[in-house]
């Protein structure tokens, strides 16, 4: 091997293990959506994609068949790339990742996000067995019921936020138990309806209801700036009916 050569050769090796150095240290990816991953038919998402300020290049996949194929590129110096979704449907709906190039190398790949379509089916009902005003360290029962079609999955979503799934075989309801709550439970839910084969489409939303944890709640009390009136007191030791699940889940 000639000097030349040998010089080419200690470039090439070098810049090899300096592209391997600058990938390994890279920071992971970041991605997100808003206003979250649960969105209506033919409505608007935003998909944000984290890098470092000076990622040249943005690369939205998304999974089909096994494997991830590329959405979209956004070029340009920026810590955050913004992808928007103008209509979603069952083409747009699915898991979702996203990686940035800053100089000679690729970032790993992000977390997976997914994105769910929903409207595709009639809404579902939601309803309590007990109070929706609860105390710290209590559980709250809640029930997904589809009336006409049968399901064999249901999930709560807490603020267009899938929170918790529950499969059913070939039911036509789901159970949850909130709990121990704390004040993070408190917010607004709705539940969806959805088969196992299309995970990423859901139902229309059930009509909501909104949950109360306050330190301060006492027998008798009322919150009229949420319209709520909570349940009399021995509806707060009530036993579950047959078929509701006993084991508390604190999963937020």
């Amino acid at each position: 091997m000639t000097p030349r050569d040998t010089t080419l050769f200690c470039l090439v090796l070098c810049l090899g293990q300096k592209i391997q150095a600058q990938d390994g240290n890279l920071p992971i990816p970041t991605i997100s959506a808003t206003p979250g991953s649960v969105i209506p038919w033919n409505e608007s998402v935003k998909i944000l994609c984290g890098g470092t300020p000076e990622s040249f290049l943005y690369q939205l996949e998304i999974l089909g068949n096994s494997t991830y194929k590329v959405v979209e590129k956004k070029w340009g110096f920026q810590k955050t790339a913004e992808f928007v979704i103008k209509r979603m449907d069952t083409n747009t709906a699915g898991r979702y990742q996203c990686r940035y190039r800053k100089q000679y190398s690729w970032s790993v790949h992000s977390e997976a996000l997914e994105l769910v379509v929903t409207g595709l089916y009639d809404k579902p009902s939601l309803s309590t067995n007990g109070c929706l005003v609860v105390m710290p360290g209590e559980s709250v029962s809640l029930r997904c019921s589809s009336a006409r079609i049968s399901f064999d999955r249901f999930s709560l979503s807490k603020e267009r936020r899938a929170v918790l799934s529950q499969h059913q075989n070939g039911g036509r309801w789901g159970d949850f138990i909130l709990g121990p709550v704390n004040l993070s439970f408190s917010g607004i839910y709705t539940c969806y309806s959805w088969y196992s084969g299309s995970p990423y489409v859901w139902s229309a939303p059930s009509d909501a209801l909104q949950l109360v944890v306050t330190a301060a709640w006492h027998a008798g009390s009322w919150f009229p700036e949420q319209g709520l009136n909570p349940c009399p007191l021995q509806w707060k030791h009530r036993v579950l009916p047959p078929g509701w699940p006993g084991k508390s889940q604190n999963f937020l």
